[in-house]
């Protein structure tokens, strides 16, 4: 005869662990050095160059295409005959 387990030793409680824990999980990030901060800036000043560079582009080809433009429109000279 099989008897059933009435009581016995309880078995611990299984629970999701909570943020604060897993937090000391991993390793925090390390601090920035010297270095990283520099190569941080510099691209950065990089990047501003570069956007500023791109803009100043886009502005001079919409006016050499505006005056290429007007230059097409307008009638051409006629050749200046060679001097003797």
């Amino acid at each position: 005869m099989v008897r059933p387990i009435l009581a016995g030793p309880s078995l611990p409680e299984v629970t999701m662990a909570p943020k604060d824990r897993l937090k000391e999980l991993f390793r925090a990030p390390a601090p920035l050095t010297a270095m990283d901060r520099t190569t941080q800036e510099a691209r950065q000043i990089v990047s501003e160059q570069t956007e500023r560079r791109q803009e100043l582009t886009a502005s001079l080809r919409a006016a050499r295409l505006a005056k290429e433009a007007a230059d097409a429109a307008a009638p051409a000279k006629p050749p200046r005959k060679p001097k003797k």
